[in-house]
């Protein structure tokens, strides 16, 4: 996911309400509210792992989540 307030990337550790926990590579961790995220673009995911790009599998939202 991006986070547009930091204007950067990651992976989402856990969803608690309305807000993301998202980790970098090094382990940085911060917490970004779901309205202000996105899901990454393959560049933006490359910077995620150093084997390339993570494959997205759905960018549909999640049933337990209601589309705003």
């Amino acid at each position: 996911m991006t986070d547009a307030q930091r204007a950067l990337s990651g992976q989402v550790l856990g969803v608690h309400g309305n807000s993301l926990t998202l980790v970098r590579p090094s382990g940085y961790l911060w917490e970004a509210a779901v309205e202000q995220c996105w899901t990454a673009s393959p560049a933006e995911r490359e910077s995620l792992t150093p084997r390339g790009a993570v494959r997205v599998i759905s960018t549909s939202p999640s049933p337990a989540r209601p589309t705003p």
